[in-house]
């Protein structure tokens, strides 16, 4: 059985379908290692020995390409989550906005890709939140001296991609800081993406940007002095790995999982070793309220 899971690996990482690309980065096979346990998990996981992981590499120190690999705080999460559960975890890729439904729709079994637990998606999908993110208004590291009070946003342009919360957010934050107060508003630009919106920062085409605090520890480690968090984390919902609504099984399974992975230490250690251990928390089902 051993054998064949690799050889099953061997063969995903070379798949391409419509959906993304397939790869088994991780994981342990339940008679390989004498904590791991496939209990609990439901029997299809169990009879494939592997759970699909959903994810899109654009989001360091998250997850992202480190040359041809995948690297990133999930990535080593996911990992340790497979030993524990006794399967392989098989990555595939997808652009994030095709994430929700690629579990809807069974092409995966679960997403973790940095994706925010809300009342909104829990209509459709359960979580089991994870992680503790931050929403952070940021410029570059040059101008960070603007920005010592809330009202010094009023007036000014701020990029932020549109398909993340953080969008709504910096509009809410536009009209309690500013309009509310008789001061003119926060301009506010969506992007495509958070790349996107850093670009903009870099061309000068506007004065502030909001992202993931995540992404500004990464960069503040490649690109140090570039950008600079400014004023007050923005009110940000936990991070959570998603699956079909009413699975509670599963869930249950990988909430366990990240019980026993705090409680080993192996969690805190991973979180530190990317310089996100202010998002430590225990692991809650549907956690946002």
């Amino acid at each position: 059985m051993k054998h064949f899971k690799k050889a099953a690996c061997a063969v995903a990482m070379t798949a391409v379908t419509a959906f993304g690309l397939t790869a088994c980065v991780g994981g342990a096979d339940a008679t390989s290692d004498a904590g791991a346990t496939t209990a609990g998990l439901p029997q299809a996981i169990k009879d494939s020995g592997k759970l699909r992981v959903g994810l899109s590499p654009d989001f360091p120190p998250m997850e992202f390409r480190d040359g041809d690999k995948l690297a990133g705080l999930d990535i080593e999460l996911q990992q340790k989550l497979g030993e524990i559960l006794g399967v392989q975890i098989e990555v595939v890729e997808s652009p994030f906005d095709q994430l929700i439904n690629s579990v809807q729709t069974a092409r995966v079994d679960v997403v973790m890709s940095g994706i925010s637990d809300t009342l909104e998606r829990q209509k459709t999908v359960d979580f089991v939140d994870y992680f503790k993110s931050q929403g952070r208004l940021y410029t570059s590291g040059a101008r960070a001296a603007e920005f010592t009070k809330a009202t010094d946003i009023c007036g000014k342009k701020l990029a932020v991609s549109g398909k993340t919360d953080y969008f709504e957010q910096v509009k809410n934050l536009s009209k309690s800081v500013c309009t509310d107060k008789g001061l003119p508003e926060l301009s506010i630009l969506p992007t495509d993406s958070g790349a996107a919106a850093r670009l903009q920062i870099e061309q000068g085409r506007v004065d502030l940007a909001a992202q993931g605090a995540e992404n500004l520890a990464y960069f503040g480690k490649t690109e140090p002095g570039k950008y600079a968090g400014v004023l007050d984390p923005l009110p940000a919902k936990p991070f959570g790995i998603l699956m079909q609504k009413g699975d509670t099984q599963l869930a249950n399974a990988i909430k366990d999982a990240f019980t026993k992975m705090k409680e080993n230490g192996d969690y805190q250690k991973i979180l530190d070793k990317w310089n996100l251990g202010y998002g430590a928390m225990d692991p809650e089902i549907n956690g946002v309220k």
